[in-house]
C-alpha cells in the first residue's frame, strides 16, 4: 500500500518554507480577487438562470425537450465550454475550469441508463507487511440526503453501533443534511471506518464516465468557494443545481489532498451510486493499509445499506471461532453481492479494492450470553422476582480477569465471576452490561450489553399504545407483478397522527416534500389486553418529474405484540412483529395486499406476495416526548441475515 508524507505549511515572517503537497485545512479567502468572485457568481447566476427555466419548461413539455432547451441555453452562454445532457441531468463544464450544471435525478432508486465497463486491474488481497486490524476505534458517518433517508439511516446507524460495541468500537461522528459541509470531508483523518452514504455523479455521462463526484449537504456560498476556489476550478469540487439550490461535490482527490491515512488501517465505505468508478478505488492507496467498498453502477439505496450493516455484522461477529475478514464476507454466498437490475438491463455489484484480510477484531472479544432455555428475558420478555443466569465469555490472553456486573436498574455495578443470577424487582426495559477489566493492571478488556425486558401487565400495554401519538408500518417482501419488472418491495407508512376511540384508531398525513407527493393512511383496533393489533395501512406516492407513482395497502388481523421500549434517544414505542420475519409466519395475519407502480409510463400490478421471501411486516406505535428525538424510531426492517 502506498505511503503519503504527512506534510505541514508554515507561514514564516520572512520565508514560506514547503514541507510537502498536503493541502491546508485552514487556508483564507485572502487570495480571492474581486475578479475571482465574479468568475464564480457567473457560474451561479448561469446556472440559477436556466435552472429556473428548466422548471418552468418541464411543466409545460415534454422532460426530454425540456432538458434539450436548457442544454441549448448553457452551450450558448459565453461562460460555457461544454454541456452534455446524461441520465441524471446536465453536465456543465465552466470557461474558469469549475464544473457544475444541473442534477435532476439525485432521488434515490432512480436507474441510470447506458452502459460501463468496470474497472480491470484493481489490486485486490493482502498487502505484505502491513497490518489488517482497523487500528483507529472509532466510526464516522455523514449522509447529506438524511432528509429523504433517515428511515434507512436510522436503522443503519443503530445497528452499527450495536455491532461495533462488540468489537470495541464506536459510531462517534455522524453529520447529516447541511451539516455534511466540504470542510467535513477534510476531516476523515483518526477514523477506523468511514462510510459516505449519499448521491453520486457520473461525469460528464454513463456512456463515457471519466470522473465521479459524491454530493454534499452544503449550498454554495462565497465563504466555501473562496476557500476552495482553486480546487473549484480544477473541477475537485463541482458546484451543481439540485432542486433549486446550488450545492457542492467532491471528488475522491480532494479527500486525499486534505486527509492523511498515512498511519492508519481504514475501512472506507462508498455509500453512493458509481462508487466504485472513476478514481474512488484509489483512495485506499493513501492509507498504511485497509479497504475501498463501492459500486460499479447506479445502486438502489436499500441494497446500498444493507450490504452496509451486513457486511459489518459479520466483520464484528465475536462467536465467530476466528475474525471474519472483508474477503470471507464478499466470498459468503449467503448474501448476494450483486443484483440484476430491471430498468438497466444489468447486473449491479459491490466490489472492493485493496486488503481481502482486512478485520475488525483479533484475539479479544467480550461476550455476555443468557443461559435461560427460553432465552428470557433477553428474547422474550422475563417476569419481576425471578432470577436468571447470565455468563460472560472473554476471548482475550488475559487470564486474570475481573467482571463488573450493571443491571441497569440505577444500583451501583458490582464486581462477582464471569456467571451470575440476576433478578429484577420492577418491571420495565433495562440494559444489562458486563466489563472485563484484567485484574491486575485494571486495563479495560472490553464490554458487552443486553438488552433485558421485564414484562407488563395488560392494563400497563393498553394504556401505553392508546397513548401513542403517531403510527407506522412497514412490509417489505418478494412481490410479484403483471408484467413482471416491478422494483418495488413492498410499502413503508411513516410518522402518521391518531385519533383514538377506544381501542380503535384512525390516521392520515400528507405533504409534498421537493416535489414528491406522499399520503399516508392508516385505521386498525387493539385487543382487549393490546397483545394484538389489526389494521390497515396506504402509502400513496407520487413524482411527477420522473412521471412515477405508486399506490400500495395491506390488511393484517391480529398481529402479535413484540416489544415495548422507553426508545433510548427516541420516543418511547411499541412495535407488533418482528424485525426479523424469518421465523414468523406473516401470510397467517396478512387478508389482503394490493397496488400497484408507475415506472418510465408502465404500470405494474400486484399480482402476489412471496411469502417464504418477507423480511418484514412491522406496526409501531409511537409517544411523543420532548426531551427527546421527536420521530420513529429505526425499525430494522434490513435483509439482515448473518452466519
Amino acid at each position: 500500500m502506498k505511503k503519503t508524507l504527512v506534510q505541514f505549511l508554515f507561514l514564516l515572517s520572512i520565508a514560506l518554507v514547503v514541507f510537502s503537497c498536503k493541502k491546508s485545512d485552514d487556508d483564507t479567502s485572502a487570495g480571492w480577487t474581486d475578479e475571482d468572485k465574479a468568475s464564480y457568481q457567473q457560474v451561479i447566476s448561469v446556472q440559477d438562470q436556466i435552472g429556473d427555466q428548466l422548471d418552468n419548461w418541464l411543466q409545460s413539455m415534454d422532460s426530454l425537450d425540456a432538458l434539450n432547451q436548457a442544454y441549448e441555453a448553457f452551450i450558448s452562454n459565453e461562460n460555457v465550454s461544454s454541456a452534455t445532457i446524461n441520465s441524471q441531468g446536465i453536465a456543465v463544464q465552466y470557461a474558469n475550469g469549475v464544473r457544475g450544471g444541473i442534477f435532476l435525478r439525485y432521488k434515490d432508486d432512480s436507474g441510470e441508463v447506458g452502459e460501463k465497463s468496470l474497472l480491470e486491474n484493481i489490486a485486490v488481497g493482502p498487502v505484505e507487511g502491513l497490518k489488517s486490524l482497523v487500528n483507529q476505534r472509532k466510526m464516522i458517518l455523514i449522509n447529506p440526503h438524511y432528509f429523504e433517508r433517515s428511515y434507512y439511516t436510522d436503522q443503519v446507524k443503530s445497528i452499527d453501533e450495536s455491532n461495533l460495541a462488540k468489537v470495541g468500537m464506536e459510531l462517534s461522528t455522524f453529520y447529516k443534511n447541511e451539516e455534511a459541509t466540504v470542510d467535513r470531508f477534510t476531516e476523515l483523518s483518526g477514523y477506523g471506518i468511514i462510510h459516505i452514504y449519499s448521491h453520486g455523479w457520473a461525469w460528464p455521462k454513463q456512456e463515457n464516465i471519466t470522473d465521479v463526484y459524491l454530493l454534499t449537504g452544503e449550498t454554495a456560498n462565497e465563504t466555501t468557494s473562496a476557500k476552495y476556489w482553486e480546487e473549484l476550478k480544477m473541477g475537485n469540487i463541482p458546484v451543481m443545481k439540485v432542486a433549486g439550490p446550488n450545492k457542492y461535490l467532491v471528488s475522491p482527490q480532494f479527500i486525499a489532498d486534505h486527509n492523511d491515512f498515512s498511519k492508519d488501517t481504514v475501512l472506507f465505505y462508498g455509500g453512493f451510486c458509481y462508487s466504485f468508478l472513476g478514481n474512488w478505488p484509489d483512495i485506499i492507496d493513501e492509507s498504511a493499509d485497509g479497504a475501498y467498498t463501492g459500486y460499479d453502477w447506479s445502486v438502489y439505496t436499500h441494497k446500498n445499506a444493507n450490504w452496509c450493516v451486513n457486511s459489518l455484522f459479520n466483520l464484528s461477529d465475536t462467536t465467530a471461532d476466528q475474525p471474519i475478514t472483508l474477503n470471507d464476507w464478499f466470498n459468503d454466498t449467503e448474501v448476494p453481492k450483486s443484483y440484476w437490475n430491471e430498468r438497466d438491463s444489468r447486473t449491479v455489484h459491490i466490489h472492493y479494492a485493496g486488503d481481502g484480510n482486512l478485520k475488525l477484531w483479533d484475539d479479544v472479544s467480550v461476550r455476555l450470553i443468557p443461559l435461560s432455555s427460553d432465552g428470557a428475558p433477553v428474547s422474550v420478555q422475563g417476569e419481576v422476582g425471578t432470577a436468571y443466569p447470565f455468563r460472560c465469555e472473554v476471548s482475550s490472553n488475559n487470564s486474570d480477569i475481573e467482571y463488573i456486573w450493571d443491571i441497569g436498574d440505577g444500583s451501583s455495578p458490582v464486581s462477582a465471576s464471569n456467571e451470575v443470577n440476576i433478578t429484577w424487582s420492577e418491571e420495565g426495559n433495562y440494559e444489562l452490561s458486563v466489563t472485563a477489566k484484567n485484574n491486575i493492571s485494571g486495563v479495560v478488556i472490553g464490554t458487552a450489553k443486553l438488552n433485558v425486558t421485564i414484562g407488563e401487565s395488560s392494563e400497563d400495554v393498553t394504556e401505553f399504545v392508546t397513548s401513542c401519538l403517531k403510527a407506522g408500518c412497514t412490509f417489505k417482501a418478494g412481490i410479484q407483478y403483471s408484467p413482471s419488472g416491478g422494483i418495488w418491495d413492498g410499502l413503508s407508512v411513516n410518522s402518521v397522527p391518531l385519533d383514538w376511540s377506544g381501542l380503535s384508531f384512525t390516521g392520515t398525513y400528507e405533504e409534498t416534500d421537493m416535489g414528491i407527493e406522499k399520503k399516508y393512511t392508516v385505521s386498525g383496533s387493539l385487543s382487549s389486553d393490546g397483545q394484538k393489533v389489526s389494521f390497515y395501512a396506504r402509502e400513496e406516492i407520487e413524482e411527477p418529474y420522473l412521471n412515477a407513482k405508486h399506490d400500495f395497502s395491506i390488511t393484517v388481523a391480529d398481529y402479535p405484540l413484540s416489544l415495548i421500549s422507553d426508545g433510548g434517544i427516541y420516543d418511547p414505542y411499541a412495535a407488533y412483529g418482528s424485525p426479523y420475519t424469518g421465523n414468523i409466519d406473516v401470510q397467517q395475519y396478512v387478508s389482503n395486499f394490493e397496488g400497484y407502480c408507475i415506472s418510465n409510463g408502465i404500470t405494474y400490478t400486484v399480482t402476489g406476495v412471496e411469502w417464504d421471501n418477507v423480511t418484514m411486516l412491522c406496526m409501531m406505535f409511537v409517544q411523543e416526548n420532548s426531551s427527546k428525538v421527536s420521530e420513529l424510531p429505526a425499525v430494522q426492517d434490513l435483509e439482515f441475515r448473518g452466519k
